[in-house]
């Protein structure tokens, strides 16, 4: 009987012992991000040349664009493709909100 109860405990502290702790890291995206305000239905967001999307979908509701720090060159385009807004922005640490005339 009491090797059978020994035996219980050797189990059972050898389960405990497995289970050790878990760490979970998470990392917040610290990088600045635009919003763009009251752009026409269909218009098109480019930064840098590059064509990123609907203009629309970044309002800050909740999605914004994340893009590094620095200097870009933010245009927004009708549907045709025609330029309706153009700015050069610097963007440090924050949101920066552009809102479309």
């Amino acid at each position: 009987m009491k090797i059978l109860a020994l035996a219980a405990v050797v189990v059972a502290s050898s389960l405990v012992a497995c289970s050790a702790p878990s760490t979970t890291v998470r990392t917040l995206d610290t990088r600045p991000a635009i919003a763009i305000l009251d752009s026409a239905p269909g218009a098109v967001l480019v930064v840098d040349g590059k064509v990123v999307g609907q203009a629309a979908a970044f309002n800050g509701q909740p999605t914004v664009l994340r893009i590094e720090a620095g200097t870009h060159d933010v245009e927004i385009r009708d549907p045709a493709g025609n330029v309706v807004y153009r700015q050069t922005i610097f963007v440090e640490s924050e949101i920066k909100t552009i809102r479309v005339h």
